[in-house]
């Protein structure tokens, strides 16, 4: 029974050290080290663990329980990021209502045989003032929003993934190149009321192990057992995709400071809140989520649970009256909104 403990403790042990290390992975590029980056996407599974092994030594009336508590309480400014437990104010002013939204090309509508018009009525129906879009680069998803006539004013490029629907005018429009096509940034100057704001849409690289994961999950499910290429092939496309997504996000970054008004940005940035991604946005600007929404606010609803990789910044004198993460299954991501006062 002793030496049981000892290799349950060994673990526990190891899976703090994992923890720690998670939390490195905000401030380190990852074209400088990728794998502090992997780290950080383990972080949600990482904490769940730590908290069963909290129960698990308690139970037995153990002090090793306080190894990860001690760890916990190190980074738990982290678990704020991934977790909103209180309820925000409920703000009566009114401000304008933005909503992000990927929409898979629309593979997730014809995969599920959602009839036609209803993402569009749902567009409609929320009726929100700015929809900033992802992946609407296919003649199909094309189709699906075609009647979206109550925005009077839309930023699109031919088979550019990225789009701003807008009730608002824009008074200067633009595009961040990423050199690809799903992939990319849109933004615009609109102007609301007597205010100019600066809109992006955005849709950082994806790591693209999503289709990889459901693979090793259909072999474990099959044969019990997990083979080592599949393993070493998400390995690889993780670090290179997170390399480019780091890029990216530095091209992107560069661009809002250099802004001459309130920025909103909103899209799919492919990382979790415990990431350089998260961090180089979240340092200078509000996280929507953070300041008004509740719970974990999971916006992915692949193979990998508990991701919240969509958000919606805007910068500090933006004042944010309200957030939401809307349960509907029109794509693999859940549909974010906020409203927000200029």
């Amino acid at each position: 029974m002793k030496f049981i403990k000892k290799i349950v403790f060994f673990v526990n042990i190891v899976i703090c050290i994992f923890t720690l290390i998670s939390y490195l992975a905000p401030f380190v590029d990852p074209n400088k080290t990728w794998v502090l980056s992997f780290f950080g996407l383990a972080y949600p599974y990482f904490l769940l663990i730590n908290l069963l092994f909290i129960i698990l030594w308690m139970f037995r009336g153990s002090k090793n329980a306080f190894l990860s508590v001690i760890v916990i309480l190190l980074g738990f400014h982290y678990v704020g990021e991934l977790f909103v437990w209180k309820k925000p104010d409920i703000d009566i002013e009114k401000g304008i209502k933005i909503i992000s939204y990927n929409l898979n090309q629309g593979y997730y509508l014809y995969e599920k045989k959602i009839p036609q018009g209803e993402l569009e009525n749902y567009l409609i129906d929320d009726d929100p003032d700015i929809c900033l879009l992802q992946e609407v680069n296919t003649a199909y998803i094309q189709d699906e929003i075609k009647g979206l006539k109550a925005f009077g004013y839309k930023l699109k490029i031919p088979d550019i993934g990225t789009s701003i629907y807008s009730k608002y005018p824009y008074v200067r429009k633009g595009h961040i190149d990423f050199i690809m096509a799903t992939n990319s940034c849109i933004w615009g100057d609109f102007k609301i009321g007597s205010d100019t704001v600066r809109i992006y849409s955005v849709h950082f690289k994806s790591n693209q192990i999503s289709k990889q994961a459901e693979d090793i999950v259909a072999v474990i499910e099959k044969e019990n057992k997990i083979e080592s290429k599949n393993i070493r092939g998400i390995l690889r496309n993780y670090k290179n995709n997170v390399k480019i997504r780091a890029e990216q996000v530095k091209q992107v970054k560069e661009h809002i400071l250099k802004s001459p008004y309130p920025v909103i940005i909103g899209g799919d940035f492919n990382d979790p809140p415990v990431s350089y991604t998260y961090r180089e946005f979240n340092d200078f600007l509000q996280d929507a989520f953070k300041e008004k929404g509740l719970g974990f606010g999971i916006s992915y609803q692949g193979v990998i649970p508990f991701l919240r990789i969509d958000y919606l910044f805007v910068s500090k004198e933006i004042k944010i009256l309200e957030f939401n993460t809307d349960s509907r299954k029109y794509s693999d991501h859940y549909p974010i909104t906020a409203e927000v006062k200029i």
